[in-house]
């Protein structure tokens, strides 16, 4: 018997036993369980990867669901197919943290904490997996069943003619969790020119120490720290930018001509560091430009790459180097205090992004909003979506006029003058 045949055999009918963890072999994941591979998801686990392109970190949340349920069998001293359907209860359970009874009647948790959302999530994955498992091995699981359809084993619908996937599809999960929808919450425009305020009030007229320490003329770079921040904060509220795009902006990255800028996007295949445009409002091209032109630290001796960043640290420890994406938390955090409730208390650099998805919906359509706010999970739209150029019109007019006034009733208006 080969070493895979025993991993399958240990997996299906022998009680798995702790400790349980997840090695990454060749970039996926293997869950092992008393130093044995979990053979029957580690193969599954390969064959989305090697057949179905699944991307390193789908692998990986998948995985985590794959574990919790390796961990449960563990704790029960079960097989992956020996738990039961009422022991499944106990599981959907544990996932939001209950205890339950481990095979000597002791009650136990489950690893680490999931809100509601993320333990409907792992139940989701889970199902997926097992019924991949189901198709592969030919084993049944007790727990997986769907509404309104009798247990597989004895149903007609489940026979070898057709796949479990295929009978799986249209029908809703027994076990699930019921979850609300976080509602999505923008920063309101007159709460953003109250930021914008605070943002001059704070550094509108400082020298920052690293500027006195290095620049050759400290005086000129008065109030560089608010020029930086205000085109950070327009960056995020203008260009739906998530922080961590914010500091990856390079200066090739922004195409004045076309009033393009592309922004480093999570989530998409190809390439780790995908680049795709999102339209630059005049405005925030201006304030950009008045950064780049004026205040942006020029050192000799710093490391080369950083050179190409278009936001740098004006500290006297960092100066001239790249910020962290901290950094734009650290930000939007010192000027919370000046909103009024609930977003003095509220408030991250996400909401911003929010705030720029709701003016495309209001002025672009869908189409506006898959183009711009780069959701990975919104790709089954992209064939029916253009790019930015069709709606640059309408979309730079409006914007830009809307900005303009913001600035103005924050009093910048002026002192943004190209």
């Amino acid at each position: 018997m080969t070493s895979l045949e025993v991993g399958l055999n240990l997996s299906l009918s022998t009680p798995l036993r702790f400790p349980v963890r997840i090695r990454m072999l060749d970039s996926v994941p293997k869950i092992l369980a008393g130093g044995v591979p979990v053979t029957p998801f580690n193969l599954v686990l390969l064959q989305r990867q090697r057949e179905k392109g699944s991307t390193p970190a789908s692998l990986d949340t998948y995985a985590r669901a794959a574990r919790l349920y390796v961990e449960f069998c563990a704790h029960r001293h079960r097989s992956l197919i020996q738990i039961s359907n009422e022991e499944f209860i106990w599981f959907k359970n544990a996932l939001m943290g209950h205890p339950f009874p481990n095979s000597d009647g002791k009650l136990v948790r489950l690893d680490g904490a999931r809100g509601r959302r993320t333990a409907d999530l792992m139940l989701t994955l889970l199902y997926s997996l097992t019924v991949d498992v189901m198709e592969r091995y030919d084993v049944s699981f007790d727990w997986l069943r769907y509404r309104g359809v009798p247990h597989y084993p004895t149903d007609p619908l489940y026979s070898t003619k057709r796949s479990a996937r295929s009978n799986a599809s249209g029908f809703r999960r027994t076990h699930s969790i019921r979850w609300t929808p976080r509602k999505i919450m923008g920063l309101p425009d007159d709460q953003f020119i109250q930021l914008l305020r605070a943002a001059w009030d704070r550094w509108g007229s400082q020298i920052a120490d690293g500027d006195a320490a290095y620049a050759d003329h400290p005086e000129a770079q008065r109030g560089a720290l608010f020029y930086r921040n205000l085109a950070m904060l327009m960056v995020l509220r203008y260009t739906g930018s998530r922080r961590s795009e914010v500091v990856q902006i390079t200066l090739q990255d922004i195409d004045r001509a076309k009033s393009v800028i592309h922004l480093t996007t999570k989530g998409h295949k190809g390439p780790a560091e995908r680049r795709l445009p999102v339209l630059l409002f005049p405005w925030v091209r201006d304030v950009i430009w008045i950064y780049l032109t004026r205040f942006r630290p020029i050192v000799a001796d710093s490391p080369r790459e950083d050179q190409h960043f278009l936001f740098l640290s004006h500290s006297v420890q960092n100066y001239g180097q790249q910020l962290s994406d901290q950094s734009v938390r650290a930000l939007v955090n010192s000027l919370r205090p000046a909103l009024l409730p609930p977003w003095n208390q509220q408030l991250t650099p996400h909401m911003l992004r929010h705030a720029f998805g709701y003016d495309l919906q209001k002025h672009g359509g869908p189409a506006a909003v898959v183009t711009n706010m780069r959701h990975a999970s919104s790709r089954s739209g992209e064939p029916y979506a253009a790019g930015p150029e069709v709606f640059a019109d309408e979309l730079l007019l409006k914007s830009n006029t809307m900005i303009e006034q913001l600035l103005a009733e924050a009093g910048l208006l002026e002192k943004l003058q190209p």
